[in-house]
């Protein structure tokens, strides 16, 4: 069981970090476009923060 939950855990950190490059890919992108001040740039920028703390949600859990 507790196999599964680490194969799990493993699985599930390695989609968030896919994540977290594809949303900072994007952010740099605009802000390359638009600044590094726009509200989209922003917005990505807090989707990224959510990202990466739910990654270390799930590195912290045992």
């Amino acid at each position: 069981m507790v196999e599964k939950l680490q194969g799990y855990k493993g699985v599930l950190q390695q989609t968030l970090l896919i994540e977290i490059e594809k949303e900072r890919e994007k952010m740099i992108q605009v802000a390359r476009e638009e600044g590094i001040t726009s509200d989209r740039t922003l917005q990505l920028s807090r989707s990224i923060d959510q990202l990466l703390n739910e990654l270390q949600k799930v590195s912290l859990t045992k």
